[in-house]
């Protein structure tokens, strides 16, 4: 669904349903106060509702979201939702009825909360029909309103990639969904080969694609936004577009939703089409080693020792420890293409949901600094983050008698913070750097996908 602008709109002949944020002191909702013969004061805005206007104006029904709407990312996402969600028919947005300052969320979460994956239910989406939501703002910031259009379409793209079961997206097919960033100014794509990543030395990548039958692709978007400056973030996604845990072998109850093993990828092909659709003035590049997981004749297994691109060997404990493998490689080559800030988005470990459950993402950085600027973003955008540690301890976790090092530290604790550990062995000592664990924040196993971070990216980067 796409947000449509309509340029007027006359109360006593709109026949939309209409969302509107309680305000009083709002002209536009002393307006339709009046109109509907003072039924909207007399709710007091402490909660949502819904209310028909029994013929005092051509729309059937306003959708009144409450005044406490912004003070949580909970009561923000349940009000939306339930504004689209109550809807019967097509709905105008006020959006001159909303805080000036939440115009750029409110558009956002307008589109967030009417996503539907329906790809696959052609029926169901034929039966129902697609209710189209417009919006009318006189006074409201265009920008804003521009840019919250633009995060919320790369939110739902976002969850489309995730959501897409890996028999119609693997590695190779996320490779030509890349290809669509090149339409923009300023952006360039490399897509490495088999033969590529075999001359570059990438061993831990190589490795992990060896028991598949798909090629692996290695993704390496580029965008200018600051032509001349060498400053640059490098953003590098996880790709595993399916984890069965290789030899390692996952259950029968822990091997469905593994499609959404890419989704630090999608998040970061989604913080991209933000950062490129609004034309910000930095330097900005996305780094995804794409591959599945599967188990073949020639896949790798525990005892293995392989060489990474870094030139770091590395004994195979689990190769269900996958995704590390494919980020170390990953990691090394955003640093060789010059990346001097690295933000790396992972569904890497189940232990960060034992850790912090589903609400909030698990965040490891080497640099303060680095990270709470990027703590500010989190905060903006109320995508709950909390810091875990990397310490000498959870690092020699990792030593190995055969290696320089292990993929796992067995079944020890703090595993997101030991997957946290392996990590930062591959990103220089003068690098800031941060890695966002999103294992318990991306997917929910009833709804899908939920592009999470991808707001709090694109803001940290300036969108």
């Amino acid at each position: 669904m796409h947000l449509q602008e309509q340029q007027d709109f006359h109360p006593e002949s709109e026949k939309k349903s209409l969302i509107i944020y309680y305000d009083e002191k709002k002209p536009l909702f002393q307006e339709l106060d009046k109109k509907l013969n003072g039924k909207l004061k007399e709710l007091g805005g402490e909660r949502y509702k819904t209310v028909a206007t029994l013929g005092l104006i051509e729309a059937p029904s306003v959708h009144i979201l409450p005044k406490d709407t912004f003070q949580s990312a909970k009561k923000q996402e349940k009000a939306f939702r339930k504004a689209v969600g109550d809807l019967e028919n097509d709905a105008l947005l006020l959006v001159d009825t909303f805080p000036a300052d939440s115009v750029k969320e409110v558009m956002e979460q307008t589109l967030m909360a009417a996503y539907r994956f329906e790809r696959f239910k052609p029926t169901t989406k034929d039966e129902n029909g697609e209710k189209n939501i417009h919006y009318t703002a006189q006074e409201a910031d265009k920008k804003a309103i521009d840019r919250g259009i633009i995060i919320g379409e790369a939110v739902n793209n976002t969850r489309d990639l995730v959501n897409t079961p890996y028999n119609h997206l693997n590695a190779e097919k996320l490779a030509e969904y890349a290809k669509k960033f090149e339409q923009y100014d300023h952006v360039k794509l490399d897509i490495l080969e088999k033969e590529d990543c075999e001359k570059l030395g990438m061993g831990a990548f190589l490795a992990v694609n060896a028991g598949s039958k798909d090629p692996l692709k290695l993704i390496h978007l580029e965008y200018e936004g600051a032509q001349g400056e060498t400053d640059k973030t490098g953003l590098v996604g996880k790709g595993i577009m399916y984890d069965t845990g290789g030899y390692s072998l996952k259950s029968v109850t822990g091997m469905p939703s593994m499609k959404m093993d890419m989704g630090g990828a999608a998040t970061v092909l989604g913080a991209f089409e933000a950062i490129v659709r609004s034309g910000i003035k930095k330097n900005v590049s996305v780094t995804i080693a794409a591959t599945d997981n599967k188990i073949g004749d020639d896949a790798h297994v525990p005892d293995d020792i392989i060489t990474s691109a870094a030139g770091k060997t590395i004994e195979i404990i689990s190769t269900d420890a996958e995704g590390r493998l494919t980020l170390a490689d990953a990691l090394w080559y955003a640093q060789k293409k010059n990346a001097r800030r690295l933000i790396d988005v992972a569904t890497l470990t189940g232990a960060v949901v034992g850790a912090l459950g589903k609400h909030h993402t698990g965040a490891f950085s080497n640099n303060d600094d680095f990270y709470a600027e990027f703590k500010k973003s989190a905060c903006v955008t109320k995508e709950g983050v909390w810091r875990l540690p990397v310490c000498e301890g959870h690092h020699n976790d990792l030593k190995s008698k055969v290696a320089d090092m292990k993929n796992s530290g067995g079944r020890v604790g703090a595993g997101a913070s030991i997957a946290g550990a392996f990590l930062e062995k591959f990103v220089d000592e003068d690098i800031p750097w941060i890695h966002l664990d999103i294992a318990g924040t991306a997917y929910e196993s009833e709804t899908g996908a939920k592009g999470t971070m991808v707001r709090t990216i694109a803001h940290h980067l300036g969108v």
